[in-house]
């Protein structure tokens, strides 16, 4: 009996998964919890396992296909199975279909002219008409190739224009469509579509900046005390817990009861109403090779410096590898972004929505500091928070940013 391949759900909030790309072919047999396809969420790729053993019947959704989760994508079974009764529901595309093209009313013919002596003749395609369904790969495909793919015929879910109709109709000679003449100053040397990862964060930072009306403000912070305690105390961090305590797990640490102290910043805005998020989950921006990731250490406000120090650096590891779980980026109430060991100085993070605040970081230095009416040099670096407004007043930021402050400029010798 033919089994169908699901659109996995793999956390609570999500609704739908981009496929980015087959591995296995229509035809191809495939092993049960085989690797058949990769799929994209709104946070993180994955890699989706066949359910059985078998062939690979038929796939039901092209690569760049947006699917609901729980929609079926392929079915797997035995050569000569009917499967007729999957796939009636196509997916729908992440880009937009192409508008409805109509004919123009017939014109009155001109008056009789002498005819002209006949031209060659020339290969012509039809006029496309209607709707034109094609999978993202299969555009791009066509413009590489010159092949006007709306006067295909597609073998895809819904008789969808997929990137091997486009390959088919090159490889038999189709007549090619004329490439638009680039405009403006100069031509664009290339381009990469936006997808995957890129999409969503693209899509994201577009929704936080133009949605999320932000107040931002900054202060300087002397951070020479926290690094002679990290000094101190390095050794015995080592030997007693085993762990490499950075600056960065310092501030982590630091943040998370900062957040605890002024619960103002740890709101959220729910259906009009606002939320006070009961646990401290603090994200932590990765810079990744994609783009960018946040895992939440959860409960990062109950968690000893070692604890955080061990979570920080495994979710950073995992998110470089691309080995992160949907659970891991979820729930997240705050977020950190240190760019310090890029060299900045300050900066102004984007909130991560639907958080209400997010803190950045930015480069340690040694500067010149004004100390009882001498100058003296001390470990400097400037924090700043980015809140959103609607939830976050000023009064209540600037608490928060004044509590972190004193937290990182008088820290315990052994913080717990």
């Amino acid at each position: 009996m033919a089994t169908p391949l699901p659109m996995p759900k793999l956390g609570l909030t999500m609704e739908e998964g981009t496929i980015l790309k087959w591995r296995k072919g229509e035809g191809e047999t495939v092993e049960k919890g085989e690797i058949i396809l990769d799929i994209q969420t709104d946070k993180v790729e994955y890699e989706v396992e066949s359910p059985d053993g078998g062939l690979l019947l038929k796939t039901l959704a092209g690569e760049g296909d947006v699917v609901p989760c729980g929609t079926d994508i392929a079915v797997i079974g035995e050569a000569g199975e009917d499967i007729s009764g999957f796939g009636s529901t196509p997916a729908k595309t992440s880009a937009e279909t192409e508008p409805a093209r109509t004919e123009a009313p017939p014109t009155p013919p001109p008056a009789p002219v002498p005819a002209p002596a006949p031209a060659a003749p020339v290969a012509t395609q039809p006029a496309p008409t209607g709707r034109v369904f094609a999978s993202p790969a299969a555009r791009r495909v066509a413009r590489e190739l010159g092949i006007d793919y709306r006067t295909l015929k597609g073998s895809g879910p819904g008789g969808r224009i997929v990137q091997a109709d486009v390959r088919a109709a090159a490889a038999s000679g189709f007549p090619t469509a004329p490439l638009a003449a680039a405009s403006g100053p100069a031509a664009v040397a290339g381009s990469t579509p936006l997808a995957g990862m890129r999409k969503i964060i693209a899509e994201r930072m577009l929704s936080s900046w133009s949605q999320v009306p932000r107040i931002t403000m900054q202060a300087e912070v002397d951070l020479t005390n926290l690094l002679a305690v990290r000094e101190a105390s390095r050794q015995a961090w080592e030997n007693d817990l085993g762990v490499k305590v950075s600056i960065n797990d310092l501030i982590l640490f630091y943040t998370a009861r900062a957040v605890r102290r002024c619960p103002a910043v740890n709101v959220r805005l729910t259906e009009n109403a606002l939320e006070q998020m009961q646990d401290v989950n603090i994200g932590v921006a990765v810079a990744v090779e994609q783009g960018l990731m946040v895992p939440v250490i959860r409960g990062a406000d109950q968690k000893s410096i070692d604890a955080i120090s061990r979570e920080s650096r495994a979710l950073a590891e995992a998110a470089r590898a691309g080995a992160l779980g949907l659970d891991a980026l979820e729930g997240g109430t705050f977020t950190v972004s240190n760019l310090g060991a890029y060299g900045v100085d300050h900066f102004s993070a984007i909130i991560n929505h639907p958080e209400s605040a997010i803190l950045s970081v930015g480069a340690a230095r040694e500067r010149a500091v004004a100390r009882n009416g001498e100058v003296v040099a001390r470990t400097t670096a400037f924090i700043g928070i980015n809140a959103d407004h609607r939830l976050v007043d000023g009064a209540p930021a600037a608490e928060f940013l004044s509590t972190l402050k004193e937290m990182l400029e008088h820290p315990k010798v052994m913080p717990a």
